[in-house]
Order: C-alpha cells, then structure tokens, then sequence
C-alpha cells in the first residue's frame, strides 16, 4: 500500500503542477501503478481524481485476490 500512496502522491503533483488549479486532463490518461501486493497494472482515466481513485480500487481489487 505504501508504494501505491507514493505513486499516487507523485502522479497527483506531477498533474497539479501542470494543471495548475485545474484537476482535469484534457485527454485519456494513463499511469502504470504498482500495488501494495507488488502487482504492476495500469490505471486510465480523464481526470486526476479518477486515476487516483482507479489506483486505489486496482489495489483492492488486486491484492485482495492474493
């Protein structure tokens, strides 16, 4: 799970210096995530909250079938 957090603090930075104040992303994006389990997936997404929200589910989803 720490190594998601981190992913996902890295990612919500990355996108809010470019975005500025604006958490929307014009186009699909996607980002590779490791989960807490050591499962590497990717997350896609338009908006910043939606990556880091399907970040968080794949490692529910993921890590609880192990």
């Amino acid at each position: 799970m720490k190594n998601v957090f981190l992913t996902l603090v890295f990612v919500l930075g990355t996108a809010t210096s470019f975005a500025g104040s604006n958490l929307i992303i014009s186009d699909l994006t996607c980002i590779t995530v490791t989960t807490s389990c050591g499962i590497v997936g990717t997350v896609c997404d338009y908006t910043t909250e939606g990556l880091l929200e399907g970040a968080l589910e794949l490692d529910r989803w993921v890590c609880a079938k192990q």
